[in-house]
């Protein structure tokens, strides 16, 4: 059985200016932002709950809570690099969160009920550093260098995605979107990523928040 693809999308910006030339992209395809799960979407909850628990198998767990009621997110559009505080631990690039959703996706891919997962990511970028030091944007097969874990089948599925690239193809789309640009562009950037990654799944109307 198919899983099916949501009418929500997962929004994580400290950017507020851009989301409402996002919403008009978003609008365009009958998508709306999630609301009801502020650990997938709420920088301070994140932080609060790593500093807690020292882990962020939290929001795997919600990630999974999200999907089981709403189907999988058409989109996560998200700051490229969040910065969650000292208490959240250290955190080289502020990436600790994108990474957390690319292990989230690869651990929950390899369940049979999730074998057409799908994540598509937008990082929200400002300018071109992050892509300069990166490399996403031209080669997002690049973010599994970024992946590592201390659970030897998780960095055996990783290594596996490295060697075959048609599986991460399969899994992942990525784009970076500049939030220098203008409105009028960040729309356009969005809307293309949306038109590109739509895919055949079955859509889930969105839930009333």
């Amino acid at each position: 059985m198919s899983i099916e693809i949501s009418g929500k999308v997962i929004l994580i910006t400290e950017k507020p200016r851009i989301t409402s030339p996002i919403k008009i992209a978003l609008n365009k395809f009958g998508l709306e932002i999630t609301a009801d799960y502020p650990a997938l979407t709420s920088t301070s909850v994140m932080s609060a709950g790593i500093a807690k628990s020292g882990k962020t198998a939290f929001i795997r767990t919600e990630l999974l809570r999200f999907i089981r009621a709403n189907g999988c997110p058409r989109a996560i559009i998200m700051d490229s690099q969040i910065d969650l505080g000292k208490e959240a631990g250290p955190d080289p690039g502020m990436l600790k969160i994108f990474k957390t959703f690319l292990i989230a996706y690869i651990i929950l891919s390899k369940g049979a009920e999730f074998s057409n997962l799908k994540g598509n990511f937008i990082l929200l970028t400002k300018g071109d550093a992050f892509e300069k030091e990166y490399g996403i944007g031209s080669d997002p097969h690049a973010a599994l260098t970024l992946l590592s874990s201390q659970n030897p089948e998780i960095n055996f599925f990783i290594e596996e995605l490295k060697e075959k690239t048609e599986i991460f193809d399969s899994l992942f789309s990525i784009t970076l979107v500049d939030t220098d640009q203008s409105s009028d562009l960040i729309t356009e950037a969005i809307t293309r990523f949306l038109e590109t990654t739509g895919g055949s799944g079955t859509t889930a109307p969105p839930a009333s928040e």
